[in-house]
C-alpha cells in the first residue's frame, strides 16, 4: 500500500465523497490529516465542507471558525457563497460573519499578490563551476512548500533547484495557473533572473512541472520563451495538446527531450499525457514515458528514483 501523502489524502477523500459517503469522507480526511504535510488550509476546507454535506452543520461551523479565526486562513468569498455543500449554512449569522472576514482578507491579498521564487543550491565550494538548473512548477491549489518536498532529491552535485510560485492565489497558500499566458510570462521572468543572477549552465536547464505546472511549462517552451534541455512532467494536465501538436516540432529544433510520468488511475490527466507521448513518438522526438500502476493524480512513491533516471536520459 502506498504511503500517505498530502495529494493522496485529497484524492482519496474526493473518491469517497463522490460515492456520496460523506461521513466516511469526513472521517477519512480528519483521521489522516495529521499524517501529512501540505496545505492545512485546504484540509480545513475539505473538512468543514464535507461535514456540512454530511449534515453536521454545527461541527462544520466549528471547523470553519477554527480555520478562519484561530488559524487566520481565508477562502474565496464567491466559493463560500456558491458551494452547494455549504448551502445549509447560508442563513446562519456565524457563517455570514466568517465569509465576510474571508472577503476582506481576499481583497487585501489579491491587491498585493505577486509571483514568488525560491532558489536552493548545493553547498559546492567551487563557485566558478556552472550549475545545472532545475526549475519545477507546482500544480493548481499548491505552493512552493509542496513542490520542494517532492523535488528536493534532485539537489546533488552542482545542481540548483528553482521553485516558482504563481501570483494567482485561490485561497490561503493555494496558487493556480488558470491564466496560462500570465504563468508563461512569470516563468520567463524567473528564467531571465536566474540566468542573470546565478552561474547557470544555460545549455543544460531542465524544466519540470506537476499537473497544471506542466501545462504552463510546455506552453512556455513551445512559444519559444525559454531554452531548456529537457522536460520532466508528472501527471501533466494538457487540455490543449491537440492544438499544440504542430508546435511540437520546436522540440526537435531545440533538441529538447521529454520524460513523462503518469498514473494509470489518473482520470484527469492520463488521456492528455498519452496523446502527448503519441505525438512525440509519431514525430520521432526523444522521450520516455512511465505509466505507474495503481497511481492516481499524484507523485509516485519512487519519484526520487525516476528523477535520477530522467536526469540520466536528458543529460546523456
Amino acid at each position: 500500500m502506498r504511503d500517505m501523502t498530502y495529494t493522496k489524502l485529497i484524492n482519496e477523500t474526493l473518491q469517497i465523497y463522490l460515492k456520496d459517503e460523506y461521513l466516511e469522507a469526513y472521517n477519512y480526511i480528519t483521521e489522516n490529516a495529521p499524517k501529512v504535510e501540505g496545505n492545512e488550509a485546504q484540509i480545513f476546507n475539505f473538512r468543514y465542507a464535507i461535514a456540512c454535506k454530511a449534515g453536521l452543520t454545527d461541527l462544520s461551523l466549528e471547523i470553519m471558525k477554527e480555520a478562519v479565526v484561530d488559524k487566520g486562513y481565508w477562502y474565496s468569498y464567491e466559493y463560500l457563497m456558491e458551494d452547494d455543500d455549504l448551502e445549509p449554512l447560508y442563513k446562519k449569522d456565524q457563517f455570514i460573519e466568517l465569509a465576510n472576514i474571508c472577503k476582506t482578507r481576499e481583497l487585501e491579498t489579491l491587491k498585493d499578490s505577486k509571483p514568488d521564487l525560491k532558489v536552493i543550491m548545493t553547498n559546492d565550494s567551487d563557485q566558478e563551476q556552472k550549475r545545472q538548473l532545475i526549475i519545477a512548477l507546482h500544480g493548481n491549489q499548491e505552493n512552493i512548500f509542496i513542490t520542494e518536498k517532492n523535488w528536493s532529491s534532485c539537489l546533488k552535485d552542482s545542481n540548483m533547484l528553482a521553485l516558482p510560485q504563481s501570483s494567482q492565489i485561490e485561497f490561503s497558500d493555494a496558487y493556480n495557473w488558470e491564466d496560462i499566458a500570465k504563468g508563461a510570462d512569470e516563468l520567463k521572468n524567473h528564467y531571465d533572473k536566474l540566468l542573470k543572477e546565478y552561474n547557470v549552465d544555460s545549455e543544460s536547464i531542465i524544466l519540470g512541472g506537476f499537473s497544471a505546472g506542466a501545462r504552463v511549462s510546455l506552453n512556455t517552451v513551445l512559444n519559444d520563451l525559454i531554452q531548456v534541455k529537457g522536460l520532466i512532467f508528472v501527471g501533466p494536465w494538457l487540455p490543449e495538446i491537440d492544438e499544440w501538436e504542430n508546435l511540437l516540432e520546436l522540440l526537435r529544433i531545440k533538441g529538447i527531450k521529454s520524460y513523462v510520468i503518469c498514473g494509470d488511475q489518473d482520470e484527469d490527466c492520463l488521456e492528455g499525457a498519452m496523446k502527448f507521448i503519441d505525438m512525440l513518438n509519431n514525430k520521432g522526438l526523444p522521450n520516455k514515458f512511465k505509466l505507474i500502476k495503481n497511481l492516481d493524480h499524484d507523485y509516485p512513491d519512487n519519484f526520487n528514483d525516476l528523477l535520477e533516471e530522467a536526469f540520466k536520459f536528458i543529460n546523456m
